[in-house]
Order: C-alpha cells, then sequence, then structure tokens
C-alpha cells in the first residue's frame, strides 16, 4: 500500500534557487514579496495547466527511501477527465462520464492501481488479489488531486523556494518549486516539484512525516493524445479487469 499513498504523487540551477531561498529573510521587504508572489504564480499556472487537461499520460520511474533502504518500480500511467462531468448524456449511453486514474506498475512487480471516480481497484499479480477501496480515499493524495485537477494547491500548501538537499540531474532546464501543507498531513511533510517553461511536471520528491522520501520521474509525456472520440478504445486504456481466479477483496 506503500505505493498507493504515493501515486502513483525537477543541480546547479536547484542549487541556485535554494540560495535565494536562504538569503530571503535578509532581503528588502518588497523583493520578498515580489519573489512569494513569483513562486504563487507559478504555482497558480502548474494547476491551471493540468486542470484544462482532459487526458495525461506518461512513463513513469520511481525510487523510495525508507531508512536507508531503497525500492524502485516503473511503468505508466493514464488520466482521463470528460470536458463536461455534469453531462451525463454527452458521448452517448456507453460515454465515460466520471474521471479515470490508472498507474499501471510493470517493475519490481506487475500492478495496476485504477480509480473510475467511485471505486479505487488495486490489483497485484503476484497475489492474484484484487483489493477495491471508496475513491474517496484518495482525495488526500497529492499526485492524484493534482494530475486529477481537483485540488486547489493554494488552499492547503504554501508554496516555497526548492530545497538544496533535492537535486534532480535534469534541472538546467527546468524551474523547481517547494510545497509544504498549511496544516500537518499525514502522508505528506513536502513535496518539491521540477517543470518546464510550459509548466509540465517533469520530476517530483515528496517527502513523509516518518523520513521516507519518494522520487518520481515522468518521461514520454502526452498531453490530451488519448481517442476522445473513441469510446471502445478509450474504455481499453483505462480500464482493467483482472484474470479469472483473481480473489476480489472489498473494504
Amino acid at each position: 500500500m506503500d505505493k498507493i499513498k504515493r501515486l502513483p504523487v525537477f543541480s546547479l540551477v536547484v542549487l541556485f534557487l535554494a540560495t535565494g531561498m536562504i538569503l530571503l529573510p535578509l532581503l528588502p521587504q518588497n523583493n520578498a514579496a515580489a519573489r512569494e508572489s513569483s513562486l504563487v504564480r507559478q504555482a497558480t499556472s502548474l494547476q491551471n495547466l493540468y486542470r484544462g487537461l482532459v487526458s495525461l499520460s506518461f512513463d513513469f520511474s520511481q525510487v523510495t527511501r525508507t531508512g536507508g533502504r531503497e525500492r524502485q518500480g516503473r511503468g505508466n500511467a493514464v488520466f482521463f477527465r470528460p470536458q463536461n462531468l455534469h453531462d451525463k448524456t454527452a458521448g452517448g449511453p456507453q460515454a465515460i462520464t466520471h474521471s479515470v486514474m490508472r498507474w499501471n506498475y510493470t517493475a519490481p512487480d506487475r500492478q495496476v492501481i485504477m480509480s473510475d471516480g467511485k471505486t479505487l481497484s488495486i490489483y497485484t499479480a503476484k497475489d492474484r488479489q484484487m483489493i477495491k477501496v471508496p475513491a474517496d480515499k484518495m482525495d488526500a493524495d497529492i499526485t492524484y488531486t493534482f494530475f486529477a485537477g481537483t485540488g486547489n494547491l493554494l488552499d492547503n500548501f504554501a508554496v516555497l523556494p526548492p530545497d538544496p538537499r533535492f537535486v534532480y540531474g535534469a534541472a538546467n532546464k527546468l524551474q523547481a518549486i517547494r510545497l509544504v501543507p498549511k496544516r500537518p498531513h499525514n502522508q505528506i511533510k513536502a513535496v518539491q516539484l521540477w517543470f518546464d517553461r510550459k509548466n509540465i511536471i517533469h520530476h517530483l520528491v515528496i517527502e513523509d512525516p516518518f523520513g521516507s522520501v519518494t522520487e518520481l520521474t515522468f518521461t514520454n509525456i502526452r498531453l490530451n493524445s488519448l481517442p476522445t472520440g473513441d469510446q471502445a478504445k478509450l474504455r481499453d486504456l483505462l480500464f482493467f479487469t483482472p484474470p479469472p481466479g483473481t480473489e476480489i477483496i472489498s473494504r
């Protein structure tokens, strides 16, 4: 379940920005306010981009470090949000009317994590099990709410310059910001995002309150590329039917 909590949720440039963070309290108030305003604008631009997407897909690699141990994973993911969630007749009776998320882990073991807006399903091939829980369990997951466009960053997070402890090798062409919950969160201590000039996120680091750090790197990112006019093909991409003999566990 550790993976599920962090859905699967960006070098010298980061260090330069971080130096600005260290010096920030020494700057004149108008400069500090200008920097804060710039950070807020960056966060707002990121959120606006992802809120406006109909679909998002990408490949990902994941590294989680806990107490000196390291776990790695990789796979691909897809998010889809109908253009009009309130129009239940759009696209015909078989149209997908809820936001859908699917993460396909291909390593270290096959796992499919899917939400159809109502139910969150976790299929693990080696256990031959599918666990189902209400989709509202995902509301606390920043990667889900951000990519799905359902959360408001500025309501829940303070936007800060990036932490110099975290360095991303491809950051020379990217910008970074750090998000810290305004209120204590049981899963998230802070999140650092690296994004390009088009506000597309390429890397993120999630710290939890217990000292675990999860890094996610996104490649082959595709915006609004799903065949929205072909509901049958869309369902094949988004939905998953477990093989015969799979134990279904509802919680």
